[in-house]
């Protein structure tokens, strides 16, 4: 939710530009719009918050075969291409 800037006299030293009530600025109309960057790779419980489910349900992706992770290391680890690809064959079904 972007709320209305207060409205403030024009200064440029400061570059902050007059703002009438019911309009944004360009800073708060980037950051609502922003999209997230996929990191390289997530852990379990870092790929169950992007997902924005629970760490079971990425375990329960997994086991299916609908999520997969490297063995790499000792815990799991789930590429971020590897998210993207789930959640697009998700889409496309």
């Amino acid at each position: 939710m972007v709320l209305p800037a207060m409205a403030t006299p024009s200064n440029t030293s400061t570059g902050r530009e007059e703002v009438s009530e019911g309009q944004t600025t360009t800073t708060q109309n980037h950051a609502a719009t922003a999209v997230r960057q996929l990191r390289f790779a997530y852990t379990m419980r870092e790929a169950a918050e992007e997902l924005r489910c629970s760490y079971i349900q990425v375990h329960r992706l997994l086991k299916r075969g609908k999520l997969r992770a490297s063995n790499l290391m000792r815990n799991k680890i789930i590429p971020g291409t590897e998210l993207q690809r789930a959640m697009n064959e998700s889409i496309e079904e």
